[in-house]
């Protein structure tokens, strides 16, 4: 069965007004059309909907049925309406997936400014320091320190990642402090994860070095346990400026080798399902404003 949904609009306008010419007029359309699309809708459905005389219009028994279904249909599509008028707001909930000791350096500062600018907003935050299949998982956005190597995901840089190499007043008053890169082969180094080649450029004679197998008494993949350790002068690492800018600040960390650049391929970045519009690529409000909100708390 084939029916124009104009036609039922129409058709639920003359019922509730009892008059064909006062459904034009409420509509703004032309006074002959509420007839013409009422009979094309009753030859679709094979029903009578009205009786007509020359003074009033009113339903039948069918009618009225199918008026009662009409208006429920109707209120139905009003309710499909405000939700497209609506879902352009920044509102309903943001699943993010963040790596723990970043998010808490970083995002938990910010997040009390994020939640007052959008309130019909909240966040389910889930911490990890695994990459996940955020697809899968119905993740609306995950924050890593590493660029994504899936093909399937969009990437947005939140923030460059500027490095140092770095240890605690304590450990340089036992030990040398390095004037060569090479001189980290005598020192204890503290490595993260199997992150063990380091890499270094001289600021002024961009001079290249790269030392392979860097060791130490310990490695570990959590970097709050890493600036734990540097504090209580177990060795030296190549650390985040942004995790020990206070205590660079206070003198608790001192930083080796000012005049070499630590050459670091990690930065922060937002990755986030792919989705269209058409030809065009589209960001749902809420991760556009996640991630356009932190690009600029991030790098202020």
């Amino acid at each position: 069965m084939k029916y124009d949904l104009k036609d039922i609009v129409v058709f639920v306008y003359v019922a509730k007004l009892g008059s064909f010419v006062k459904a034009a007029e409420v509509m703004g359309i032309a006074k002959s059309a509420p007839s013409t699309r009422i009979a094309e809708l009753e030859k679709a459905i094979g029903m009578i909907l009205f009786t007509r005389t020359t003074r009033e219009v009113n339903l039948t028994t069918d009618g009225a049925v199918f008026l009662e279904c009409c208006s429920h249909v109707l209120e139905k599509i009003k309710g499909i309406d405000y939700f497209l008028e609506k879902r352009e707001e920044v509102a309903g909930t943001l699943r993010i997936a963040m790596p723990p000791y970043f998010s808490r350096n970083h995002i938990v500062p910010y997040l009390k400014k994020f939640t007052e600018k959008y309130q019909n907003l909240k966040l389910d935050i889930f911490l990890t320091e695994n990459n996940i299949d955020i697809i899968t998982e119905c993740f609306d956005l995950q924050i890593r320190i590493q660029k994504p190597e899936e093909e399937n995901l969009e990437v947005e840089k939140l923030s460059s990642n500027h490095k140092v190499l770095c240890a605690s007043p304590e450990y340089m008053n036992d030990h040398t402090a390095p004037k060569h890169p090479k001189d980290l082969l005598s020192h204890n180094c503290i490595v993260f994860g199997e992150n063990s080649v380091w890499k270094f450029r001289h600021k002024n004679t961009n001079e290249l070095i790269e030392l392979h197998d860097m060791t130490g008494n310990m490695k570990c993949n959590n970097g709050e346990i890493i600036k734990e350790l540097i504090l209580h002068g177990n060795g030296i690492t190549v650390k985040s400026s942004k995790d020990i800018q206070e205590e660079l600040q206070n003198g608790k960390i001192i930083q080796l080798l000012p005049d070499y650049e630590v050459i670091n391929e990690t930065e922060f970045y937002a990755v986030y399902p792919p989705a269209k519009l058409g030809s065009k690529k589209y960001i749902s409000p809420r991760t556009k404003a996640f991630v356009e909100f932190f690009k600029g708390a991030l790098n202020a």
